[in-house]
């Protein structure tokens, strides 16, 4: 069994990539479940596995995005994750956000929690970057820095004013001034365009002006 999930390139695998490699033995779905009982494979939700000895050799650290991606979709990785990967905020965060068209959902799993939260396709479709981490095989979808910072303001503040979201990025978001600086404005505008919301609107007046 051992040597079937070395034949797997990816940290993961799902259900039906097993059940190929697994298609001359009897009950291939009782061996599935072994390999689970034995911690040889890590269940993420039902038919994906996370491949275990890929870390317990400390070969890598778990592809969080791309687990991210796969376990819901359409997605994207944003808000507090996608902020901490472009070191924009200065605490490790412990659940991996992303927004998604689907439903709001969320996932407990072995390696941590993922939530994703509903945005409009309109609102979606904007601000995505394909990225790829060194030593992982294969990318992840993210949002760009401010496509994230938008998602996050829409999400999690209503009704402020230029002031009251400028304080609120600095000191309640702790974003330091120079990462607000640091944005695309051009690219700000768009997505403020886009989502035809007030405190985007605000949101880019605010990065605008500084």
């Amino acid at each position: 069994m051992r040597e079937i999930l070395e034949m797997i390139e990816t940290p993961y695998v799902d259900c039906q990539t097993l059940l190929a490699h697994l298609s001359d033995y009897r009950n291939p779905r009782d061996w599935i479940a072994r390999m689970v009982k034995k911690g040889e494979l890590l269940r993420l939700k039902n038919g994906f596995f996370l491949i275990a000895s890929r870390y317990r050799r400390g070969k890598s650290d778990y592809p969080y995005e791309q687990i991210a991606n796969l376990l819901y979709g359409p997605s994207y990785i944003s808000l507090e994750w996608a902020l901490s990967f472009y070191r924009f905020i200065p605490e490790r965060v412990s659940v991996v956000t992303s927004v998604t068209t689907g439903s709001n959902k969320e996932f407990s799993t072995p390696i941590g929690n993922f939530t994703y939260q509903h945005l409009t396709n309109f609102r979606y479709s904007i601000g995505i970057d394909h990225k790829k981490i060194e030593g992982q095989i294969g990318g992840f979808l993210i949002a760009t820095p401010e496509k994230a910072l938008a998602d996050w303001v829409f999400l999690t503040c209503e009704n402020m004013t230029n002031r009251e979201l400028l304080q609120d990025l600095l000191e309640g978001k702790r974003i330091e001034k120079e990462n607000l600086q640091s944005l695309n404005k051009k690219l700000m505008k768009e997505i403020s365009q886009q989502y035809k919301s007030e405190i985007v609107r605000t949101l880019y007046t605010v990065i605008k002006e500084l």
